[in-house]
């Protein structure tokens, strides 16, 4: 494991609150909630990888499967929930080892991470980015 604040809480050298763990994934309470009423769960691999790219798709299942079992719980504990997941810093990735943000929702809570500034595309440029796209995934 690498040296990241989130290896070390996996590795037990930092306390956290953690929520659910087994022998792939752990998920912890973020120390810094969206919400003041707390609740904002970690979800993670704990072999160390930065991106969402570096995980097989085995370990992308094993994640999404504990996030889906997070969900259900914060859907109880809160009114709605919001999944979030970063890559790179540029994109708010703060800690570079992938992790996903579960983070419930309540009523009038001030939370904005769902709010941005739409933009139109100009008069052909759709196709242009969507074929510029397409052949990204060829690679």
């Amino acid at each position: 494991m690498e040296s990241c604040v989130f290896c070390r809480i996996i590795k037990g050298e930092i306390p956290a609150a953690k929520v659910y763990e087994d022998e792939e994934i752990t998920a912890f309470l973020d120390i810094a909630p969206a919400s003041e009423r707390g609740g904002h769960t970690l979800v993670m691999p704990k072999r160390h990888m930065e991106t969402i790219t570096d995980l097989s798709e085995e370990e992308l299942n094993a994640v999404m499967g504990v996030v889906r079992k997070i969900v259900k719980a914060l859907l109880k504990f809160g009114e709605g929930v919001n999944v979030l997941q970063n890559n790179k810093r540029v994109a708010g990735q703060a800690v570079a080892h992938m992790h996903i943000h579960v983070i419930p929702r309540f009523e009038r809570d001030g939370i904005v991470v769902e709010k941005w500034v739409a933009h139109r595309y100009k008069e052909g440029e759709i196709e242009k980015v969507a074929e510029r796209i397409r052949s990204f995934l060829k690679d």
